[in-house]
C-alpha cells in the first residue's frame, strides 16, 4: 500500500513540476523571449489572449507597439512565449529573403478545413505548386473573368432593388456580400454555377454555419486546443459538428469538380478559362515531377474557395462600412462611377475600365490599409534566429503585424487612423510607400497568388453597388470588428440603403 502511495505522489511531484516548468520557469527564467520588452502575463494559463480576444480592446497590438516598441514579446495559451513584430525591415527578411525558413504553424482546422494547398505547403511543394500556377493568373486569364464578376454584381443589385422597393431600407448586407463573393469564385475558379444567392446551396449554407455563427469561449477554446489535442474535434459539440460538415462538403464539393474538368480533359472539351480549367491543362503538359497530384489539385479548390470567397466578401463589406461613415467620400466615388457610366443599367467594365477609374482605386488601396483581410499572419522559424539583437531560438512563433504597419504615423503621418481615399493621391507620401511597408497580399515568394482575381472582384462589386445605392449607418446600430475567425463586421453589416435615381 505505502509503495502505492508513494509511486502516486512520485508522479504527482513530476507532473506538477512540469507544470510549474512549462507555466511559470520557463517563461519568467528560462526563455530567451524574457529579454524582449512586452506585456505582462495576464494569465499563467491564457496568457494574453483574454485581452486579444476583446472586442472592446480593439488591436491591442497596437498599443503594445507605443509602449514597448517594434519587437514585442506577448504569451499566449499556457503562458507561451510569443514574438510579435512591426518592423518592416525585419519583415521584409522573414517574408522576402528568407521566407521558407519562416513556416506557417500548422493548424488543424484551416489544414482540415482547405488541405494542403498554396496556402499552406511548405518547402518544396510550395515552389512547385506556385510555379505550376503562375500560368493561370496571367493578365489575359484574369480580363476574361470580368464578365462573370459583373453578372454576379448585377444579381446582387437586384436583390438589393427587390428589398428595398417592397420597404426595407435596413438591410443586413452580410449574408448577400457572403454569397456573392462564393457565386464569383465558382465562376471564376471552377466555371461552376453555385447560384447561392438565389437558391440553397450547401456550400454556402456550411461556410456560413463556421463563418457568420456567433463567436462563443467554447468555439475559440476548441479551435486553439485542437492545435494540441486534434481529438477534441471528435468530440460531439456543436461547434464541432458544425466545422466537420464544412469540412466534409468542401472536400466533396471539390472532389467532384476536379473529376468532372478530368472527364472534360480527357474527352478534349476542356476549354474553359476558369483556374481550375486553366491549372489541368498546364498540369497535363508537366514532365512527372513537376506536376501536382489529383490531391493537390482537390486543395487548390479548397483553398480558392476559402481565400477568394472569405478576403474579397470581407473586404467589400469594410469598405461599405469606411463609405457609409464618410459620405463625402462615397459621393466622390458615384461622382466618378457616373462619370464613367453615365446609364446605370449599361454598366459592363472590362479589365481595364475597372482599373482606370483613379478614385475607385484610391478607395480601395484606403480599405485594405485599414482593414486588410489579414491583420496579422504568424511564423514559425525552423532555425535560431538573431533580431534586433535578440536571440530568437528556432520553433518560435512570430506574429507579423501587418496592420500595425499600415496604422504607421512614420509612413502613414498623424491622419494614420482615419479613413481617407485622397491619401494615395499625394505623391509625398505615396513615394514612401512600398510592398514592404503596404502588405494586404503579403509580398515575397508567398505573397498571395490571387490578388489581381480579388481586387478585380473587389472593384467590380464596390463600383455596382456605389453606383446604385447610397448606404448610410443605421442609427443607434453599432459594428464591431471580431477577431475570430475571420476579421468580420460584428455582429454583421447593417446599413440604411437607399436607391440612386439618376
Amino acid at each position: 500500500m505505502l509503495d502505492s502511495i508513494n509511486i502516486f505522489l512520485g508522479f504527482y511531484f513530476i507532473v506538477m513540476g512540469c507544470i510549474t516548468y512549462k507555466l511559470f520557469i520557463w517563461p519568467y527564467f528560462i526563455s530567451p523571449l524574457r529579454k524582449i520588452p512586452g506585456p505582462p502575463s495576464d494569465s499563467l494559463i491564457y496568457g494574453n489572449l483574454k485581452t486579444l480576444m476583446k472586442e472592446e480592446s480593439g488591436v491591442p497590438q497596437l498599443g503594445w507597439v507605443e509602449e514597448h516598441g517594434k519587437v514585442i514579446t506577448f504569451h499566449g495559451l499556457f503562458n507561451k512565449p510569443k514574438l510579435y513584430i512591426a518592423d518592416a525591415k525585419l519583415i521584409q527578411e522573414i517574408l522576402l529573403n528568407k521566407a521558407y525558413d519562416f513556416i506557417k504553424p500548422p493548424s488543424v482546422a484551416i489544414i482540415s478545413l482547405i488541405g494542403r494547398g498554396l496556402i499552406l505547403a511548405e518547402g518544396e511543394d510550395h515552389k512547385r505548386q506556385r510555379k505550376m500556377s503562375n500560368p493561370a493568373f496571367t493578365y489575359s486569364n484574369i480580363k476574361e473573368m470580368v464578365p462573370s464578376c459583373v453578372r454576379v454584381a448585377s444579381t446582387l443589385k437586384d436583390l438589393i432593388e427587390d428589398k428595398i422597393n417592397s420597404g426595407e431600407t435596413n438591410i443586413n448586407l452580410t449574408p448577400y456580400i457572403s454569397k456573392a463573393t462564393l457565386d464569383v469564385i465558382g465562376l471564376v475558379g471552377f466555371n461552376y454555377e453555385f447560384n447561392s444567392l438565389t437558391s440553397p446551396n450547401e456550400l454556402a449554407v456550411a461556410y456560413d454555419s463556421i463563418f457568420n455563427s456567433p463567436v462563443t469561449p467554447l468555439r475559440i477554446a476548441l479551435n486553439i486546443i485542437s492545435n494540441y489535442i486534434p481529438l477534441v474535434r471528435e468530440i460531439p459539440l456543436e461547434p464541432n459538428k458544425r466545422f466537420k460538415n464544412a469540412c466534409e462538403v468542401s472536400s466533396r464539393v471539390s472532389k467532384r469538380l476536379v473529376e468532372e474538368r478530368y472527364n472534360e480533359a480527357k474527352n478534349e472539351e476542356l476549354k474553359g478559362r476558369d483556374l481550375l480549367s486553366l491549372l489541368i491543362n498546364i498540369n497535363n503538359k508537366l514532365p512527372a515531377e513537376e506536376k501536382m497530384s489529383d490531391e493537390e489539385l482537390k486543395y487548390q479548390i479548397m483553398t480558392f474557395l476559402f481565400a477568394g470567397h472569405e478576403t474579397v466578401g470581407i473586404s467589400t463589406c469594410w469598405a461599405l462600412y469606411s463609405l457609409a461613415q464618410h459620405p463625402h467620400e462615397q459621393d466622390s466615388l458615384r461622382e466618378e462611377l457616373v462619370k464613367a457610366f453615365p446609364d446605370k443599367s449599361k454598366f459592363n467594365p472590362t479589365y481595364d475600365d475597372i482599373n482606370s477609374l483613379e478614385y475607385l482605386n484610391c478607395v480601395v488601396k484606403e480599405s485594405l490599409r485599414l482593414n486588410p483581410p489579414a491583420s496579422t499572419i504568424v511564423r514559425t522559424n525552423l532555425k535560431d534566429e538573431v533580431m534586433e539583437n535578440y536571440f530568437i531560438p528556432k520553433n518560435t512563433e512570430i506574429s507579423l503585424g501587418i496592420l500595425a504597419l499600415h496604422k504607421s504615423t512614420e509612413v502613414w503621418g498623424p491622419t494614420a487612423d482615419n479613413f481617407d481615399p485622397k491619401r494615395w493621391l499625394d505623391t509625398s507620401l505615396t513615394k514612401n510607400v512600398s510592398n514592404l511597408n503596404y502588405l494586404p497580399f503579403l509580398t515575397g515568394p508567398r505573397n498571395c497568388i490571387g490578388s489581381k482575381v480579388a481586387l478585380t472582384e473587389f472593384k467590380v462589386l464596390l463600383s455596382m453597388l456605389i453606383r446604385n445605392f447610397v448606404f448610410k449607418p443605421i442609427e443607434g446600430f453599432h459594428i464591431r470588428k471580431r477577431s475570430f475567425p475571420a476579421p468580420k463586421p460584428d455582429p454583421y453589416l447593417g446599413l440604411a440603403v437607399s436607391i440612386v435615381e439618376s
